[in-house]
């Protein structure tokens, strides 16, 4: 089979609705598993569940506007500039603050720098900032 046909294939076979809807179940689901996280005093990983929910927030917007998946990546500036939504320089400055919440609560370095930055008053501000830009997106993603 010719590469043209399998793309031809794959494309009709391709549930935009269904796919939508594993981002956002699944975006769900990674924040309330941060909110439990949180509960367990894991701090770090909380904020790296909810990295997650954004990053599959901005997938669902990418794949709906597109009708494409989305692309492979956790840079949820670079998934942000993918999708077709006007995003503010504020929430878009969030977001490249918080790809540090991917990266650092999965590789710490050494001195564990990051962990230690994770207190309860630090994690909860930032989990309440993310569930703001993850509602923000939610909404877009039904206009």
């Amino acid at each position: 089979m010719k590469d043209s046909q399998k793309k031809d294939i794959q494309d009709t076979t391709f549930d935009i609705k269904k796919t939508v809807d594993y981002w956002v179940e699944s975006a769900t689901y990674d924040f309330e598993t941060g909110k439990v996280l949180i509960k367990s005093k894991r701090y770090p990983y909380a904020l790296f569940f909810g990295h997650l929910a954004l990053e599959k927030i901005l997938k669902a917007l990418i794949v709906k506007a597109t009708g494409q998946h989305a692309p492979y990546s956790h840079s949820l500036t670079f998934l942000a500039d993918k999708t077709t939504i006007e995003i503010p320089e504020t929430t878009m400055d969030r977001l490249a603050e918080y790809i540090e919440f991917h990266i650092e609560s999965r590789y710490p370095d050494e001195n564990r720098e990051f962990y230690n930055k994770c207190s309860k008053e630090f994690t909860i501000l930032k989990y309440n900032e993310i569930e703001e830009v993850c509602n923000w997106l939610t909404k877009k993603l039904e206009m």
